[in-house]
């Protein structure tokens, strides 16, 4: 009896509680897993099959694809967007298709068009498993929403089937939403703060309109820093009265940081080679 070690009631009901919360909590984890894969995998078929359709892959179906596509094709046979031709976008998109542009060297511009294609559709497809992550704490319900409504949307199909701005413009947006976004607040992490600012800095080098998202989030930042953490009830909230006041200013400083990081490097050195034309298109 006296080399028996006594066992209190909390002791005796350890063991049978915690088998319970290692194996319920997995499973819920791996339904919203197989939810996010199973949409994934629609959403690509979808804009497969759209490719696949006659005319889709070689011929001719918008006017814009060819003047994105035509500007990295130009780049990479050194001529200088904006100084020696103009475009009317950003140069994000021309950046992105520069590698595919190489193949029209070997493949020709039809080929390699259809690479681009093949390319931009599966960056369309990526928009449904970062839609996942990014609601994924919220449970199966919200991730099945979530995954089928990004998987299906006849819009989100349609602008993937060639080299559009949209499919990439939402794909650095989401990308950067996962890394900002630590479950329903903002990541405390400063890293990733600046690394999802980079992604949002980038899409709005792609198309202008992520400049709304990129506001949204620094308002989130900046309400923050302005007291709002002391209003009656809001620091009851999880997270907000953990968050030390010192680092509310460092991670908004690090969001933006990152933001003109992701913008002004693709950007600086086209309006450094020709800054009126720059701001004219």
């Amino acid at each position: 009896m006296s080399g028996t070690p006594l066992r209190t009631p909390a002791a005796r009901r350890q063991p049978s509680s915690a088998p319970q919360r290692s194996g319920g909590h997995p499973r819920r984890l791996n339904w919203v897993t197989v939810v996010i894969i199973a949409a994934s995998v629609v959403g690509l078929a979808l804009r497969l099959y759209q490719l696949s359709r006659p005319g889709y892959l070689l011929g001719v179906t918008e006017y814009d694809d060819g003047t994105d596509f035509g500007s990295a094709i130009r780049l990479v046979h050194g001529y200088l967007p904006y100084r020696d031709f103009i475009i009317v976008q950003p140069p994000g998109i021309t950046l992105l298709m520069s590698p595919v542009a190489l193949l029209t060297k070997g493949l020709g511009a039809a080929r390699a068009m259809a690479v681009a294609r093949v390319v931009t559709v599966l960056a369309g497809a990526a928009s449904v498993p970062l839609t996942g992550l990014l609601v994924r704490h919220r449970g199966l319900l919200a991730a099945t929403v979530a995954c089928g409504i990004a998987a299906v949307y006849p819009p989100s199909i349609q602008s993937a089937h060639t080299v559009l701005l949209e499919p990439w413009l939402v794909l650095f947006c989401l990308g950067g939403a996962v890394a900002v976004f630590d479950g329903d607040r903002l990541t405390s992490s400063t890293r990733r703060l600046a690394w999802g600012g980079a992604a949002f800095g980038f899409a709005g080098a792609v198309k202008v309109w992520a400049v709304l998202p990129v506001v949204v989030i620094l308002l989130l930042s900046v309400s923050k820093l302005h007291g709002v953490s002391k209003l009656p009830g809001v620091s009851k909230l999880p997270g907000v009265s953990k968050l030390p006041g010192a680092r509310r200013p460092r991670r908004a400083a690090s969001y933006l940081a990152g933001v003109a990081a992701g913008f002004v490097i693709p950007v600086l050195p086209f309006v450094i080679a020709a800054p009126r034309t720059f701001y004219d298109s």
